[in-house]
Parts: C-alpha cells; sequence; structure tokens
C-alpha cells in the first residue's frame, strides 16, 4: 500500500512531501492513501474531484466541526494526539488493500497476484524484474486509459529511461500480454471481454 504524508508526522513507510509537490503527487495517482493536514482543506477541495485514493485528514483539534467537514470530502479524521490511531488504521488499511480480489489480475493463461507479486503462466511461476513487475502493476490498476512513456517513467521507481521501457513492454508482449499502443497517447493494456 503506497502512503503519501502531507503532514507534521513522520508516517512509517509512508512518502513525506513538501507543499509544492504534493499537488503533483497527489495528481499523479499513484497512492492508495494521503495523510493531509487539515490546514490545506481549501487547496485540497480544488483537486478531490481527480483524487481517488482514501483521505486521511489530521488536526491539532479535531472538534465537531473540523470533522464533519474533512468527511465531506475524506474518508477519516483524526487529531496529532492520536497517532497510535492512525497507524493502525493505516494498517487496517494495509489488510483491506491486500485482501481485495482486485490483488489477481488474469489475462488469457496469464496470472499475476499483487500479494505475491508474482506472474504465473499456465501454472509456472515465471520471472519478472523489478522493474518488469512494476510496470505490469502500474498497467493493470490503470488497464482503463493509455499511460504515456513519460507517466510511466514518473509512477515507476525502478526504470531508469524512456528507451527501457520499450525493450520491457516487448517483454512483457513476448509473455502473452496484449499491450496496445496509441500515438501520442502511450500504452495501454488490453483485457478480455
Amino acid at each position: 500500500m503506497r502512503v503519501l504524508n502531507f503532514s507534521f508526522l513522520d508516517i512509517p513507510n509512508a512518502k513525506k512531501v513538501n507543499e509544492e509537490s504534493f499537488f503533483n503527487e497527489v495528481l499523479n495517482k499513484k497512492f492508495d492513501v494521503l495523510v493531509v493536514d487539515f490546514n490545506y482543506f481549501k487547496e485540497y477541495l480544488e483537486i478531490k474531484d481527480f483524487v481517488k485514493s482514501t483521505i486521511i485528514f489530521l488536526a491539532y483539534e479535531c472538534n465537531v466541526f473540523i470533522y464533519k467537514k474533512a468527511l465531506e470530502v475524506g474518508d477519516y479524521c483524526y487529531s496529532y494526539n492520536e497517532y497510535e490511531k492512525l497507524l493502525i488504521r493505516l494498517r487496517y488499511l494495509k489488510k483491506k488493500v491486500l485482501n481485495s480480489t482486485n490483488f489477481v489480475f488474469k489475462f488469457k493463461d496469464l496470472l499475476y497476484n499483487f500479494n505475491a507479486r508474482e506472474l504465473y503462466k499456465s501454472s509456472i511461476p515465471v520471472k519478472l524484474s523489478g522493474a518488469e513487475k512494476e510496470l505490469l502493476e502500474t498497467l493493470i490498476k490503470n488497464r482503463n486509459r493509455y499511460f504515456s512513456k513519460e507517466e510511466i517513467l514518473q509512477e515507476c521507481e525502478s526504470i531508469e529511461s524512456l528507451d527501457s521501457i520499450k525493450v520491457l513492454i516487448s517483454h512483457l508482449r513476448k509473455l502473452g500480454f496484449e499491450i496496445v499502443n496509441q500515438k501520442n497517447l502511450g500504452y495501454k493494456l488490453k483485457e478480455i471481454k
């Protein structure tokens, strides 16, 4: 589970960002959970329609007024002194994400298990590099839209250059995935209807 932290707390395994990079990170849509300081509620309202992540607001005092406002656009609200509750919520969300049925993707004789991060072809494990796994996961999670090479490079930390994307796509195609390429739009994983 990927967590973006835009608060004053240090949250384990969360990517902490500053105000300048927060909106870029949110609009890149690569986080499952956003932890946001309530002081930025107005700014968050401007981009809320573009966010599909779970939102947790943090406030110094989470009174009834703030709680109601936070739940208008977010999912949870905690005060900064409820750090332990926040960690429990994040563990719960991680478990929920991992137990989701969406974490197994099947295409013809290929099966990708997100929990184990393993690919199987006709029930036989297939070895993938870290970059191939990351690219495949990105294409699976976003299979309803095209991804440009630049977006793939932003999304996948293991991919180091635009040129390597073509090689990785080629390898995934050889395994049997149908990845279509649309000029000026990018790559998209085809699904069986």
